[in-house]
């Protein structure tokens, strides 16, 4: 007993000591990363020195070891070698991982496909980091703002401009909640516009970045973003606001030049008209040889620059290389990849929503169900309480009814004794008339039938105006009867008008939903019409058709959506066809 007690003791205090030591270890990793926040290259030094403890450690631990390094790494720009460590961690993580460690592993996974120059698989795990952001509340804002960031990027790399329009303004989005910086995401929105020749929406866009970084309190760190302005303003041909962002960038000159930064003032200096200078930083660029993206867009340059100074043998030359290096990056091809990509995330959330949809149909059914049967539970109760008091009151109708009948039974007879009596006494008139000597007689007759004709005519106004006070009482009594049954249906109306009374709701997310569905439901040509009609279309758009579909008028419409008047107007006007019943609509086709 005493070995056993001795080595439960011993499994606790083992089972203790490494506890702490894992959330000892945890602890470390945490303050690694808020320093790789600020230095990833410091805080990637302080990671190596855990890696003989970290190597100790359990499962868990290793796997947030190697997470925090590639997440270290790509802060310090520095390129992976192979994606083994990411698809061990990406295999782990779906397993044992909480919701924010699978959007952070997908994130990753994404940035290291990025950098192999991946770009369908780097799409598909950027949109699975986007897919446990949505459904985690407690999700990283910042990380889910640099997803975006990097999904408009690669949709730009592969040419998809308006997706990374879309992305850019998702992105754009989530820097003003979270009210930092929003240079970047106005930088990636103009670059998108400018690819689609929407020169107006792009040089707005590069003017409010312009703008947020001359009104910074620290120009320099803003380096970057100067030189991309560079070369978009040169590239719009804004050639003075590009001369102000070169005055900042030699405020504090550019050390490395990264290919980009070659590019950019290459571009410049080509719309400047100063062709020598733009060659030499276009030739650095194919000579670094590391930047296929860049290199490609130098060789476009030179070739545009060998034309227009009328150097074919140049020209041609560069035109070689152009077409080289476009079949190697193979735009058609990564489009396609990428829109594969797309398109499958796409079906994701078109299924995840039909679910959502299924399912709260589920619910509302079920409430429809517990309201219906509650409704019929408490109006059975109140029929049987309605039915018991009627019933009672009937009763009492019924009882005085048979004691009229009785009455009226008792004033016939009485009239009928009378009518004989009255008979009787013109026999005996009959009779005197015929006999004198009987005279006597028939007096002594009529005075006995005077006396009775006295008594019945008393006790015939007795019952009369017993008669007549039952009567009252019956007229009393039908009367109360009336006003119970009247006062049982006001109860009714009263309980139906402060039912209504409620007041008309505004209409949220869950009220637009339950309109879809009844509309849905009760017109099942329509949804299929309203996509192959409309094509593209706003919220806004569908929520006008809907209302028009249940017959709202235009300024109904407007009360329920806020819409300007002139909108509704031109809207309702436009999608009239909505009005068209399915019926006819379907014959018609």
């Amino acid at each position: 007993m005493n070995k056993f007690l001795v080595h439960c003791i011993w499994s606790l205090l083992a089972v203790l000591t490494t506890a702490c030591s894992k959330q000892t270890v945890l602890d470390d990793l945490e303050h690694i990363k808020n320093v790789g926040n600020e230095d990833p290259r410091t805080a990637l030094v302080m990671l190596d020195s855990l890696e003989f403890e970290i190597r100790e450690s359990n499962d868990y631990v290793r796997s947030k070891y190697d997470l925090l390094r590639i997440r270290l790494n790509d802060k310090a720009d520095n390129t992976p070698n192979s994606d083994i460590i990411i698809k061990r961690l990406i295999g782990y993580f779906e397993r044992e991982g909480s919701q924010s460690e699978k959007q952070e592993v997908f994130y990753y996974a994404g940035s290291v496909y990025r950098d192999l120059q991946d770009t369908p698989q780097a799409l598909e795990y950027f949109f699975k980091s986007l897919d446990f952001a949505h459904n985690n509340k407690d999700c990283d804002s910042i990380m889910m703002r640099n997803t975006y960031s990097n999904l408009n990027y690669l949709q730009y790399r592969v040419q998809n401009y308006d997706d990374a329009v879309s992305m850019a303004k998702n992105e754009l989005s989530i820097c003003k909640l979270l009210n930092s910086d929003c240079v970047l995401p106005y930088l990636h929105l103009g670059s998108a516009y400018l690819a689609l020749d929407s020169s107006k929406q792009a040089r707005n866009a590069f003017n409010l970045a312009y703008e947020q970084i001359k009104t910074s309190k620290d120009i320099s760190k803003h380096q970057n973003s100067l030189v991309y302005l560079l070369c978009d303003y040169s590239e719009l041909g804004e050639i003075q606001k590009a001369k102000e962002c070169l005055s900042l960038i030699e405020i504090n000159p550019l050390v490395d030049f990264s290919s980009f930064a070659c590019m950019a003032f290459a571009q410049y200096y080509e719309s400047s008209n100063q062709n020598d200078s733009a060659t030499i930083y276009c030739k650095r660029i194919l000579e670094d040889g590391t930047d296929i993206y860049n290199m490609y867009d130098a060789a476009k340059l030179l070739y545009r620059i060998g034309k227009k100074t009328g150097n074919r043998e140049e020209a041609g030359r560069y035109a070689d290389i152009y077409m080289q290096l476009s079949d190697s990056l193979d735009f058609g091809k990564r489009q396609e990849l990428a829109a594969t990509v797309n398109n499958e995330y796409q079906y994701h959330l078109d299924q995840k929503k039909e679910q959502t949809l299924k399912d709260e149909r589920e619910r509302y059914k079920n409430t429809l169900t517990i309201v219906v049967m509650a409704t019929i539970l408490l109006a059975s109760i109140a029929y049987i309480l309605y039915v018991r008091r009627r019933n009672k009151h009937l009763k009492e109708v019924v009882t005085l009814s048979a004691e009229l009948q009785r009455v009226s039974n008792d004033d016939k007879q009485l009239r009928a004794d009378i009518a004989r009596k009255e008979q009787e006494l013109k026999q005996s008139k009959k009779s005197l008339a015929e006999s004198t000597d009987e005279l006597a007689n028939v007096k002594r007759e009529l005075l006995r039938v005077n006396v009775e004709l006295s008594e019945y005519g008393e006790a015939l106004k007795d019952k009369e105006q017993q008669l007549a006070e039952r009567m009252d009482q019956n007229k009393t009594f039908i009367k109360l009867l009336h006003q119970s049954e009247l006062e049982g249906k006001a109860e009714d109306v009263i309980y139906a008008i402060r039912q209504s009374s409620t007041g008309k709701k505004n209409m949220k997310s869950a009220d637009w939903k339950q309109l879809y569905q009844a509309v849905d439901e009760l017109y099942p040509l329509f949804k299929d019409r309203l996509l192959k009609e409309l094509g593209t279309f706003t919220e806004q758009q569908m929520q006008v058709c809907y209302l028009m579909r249940i017959g709202l008028s235009k300024p109904q419409i407007q009360n329920m959506t806020n819409l300007s008047r002139v909108t509704v107007w031109r809207w309702v006007k436009k999608y009239d066809w909505v009005l068209i019943p399915d019926d006819e609509a379907e014959m018609a086709e």
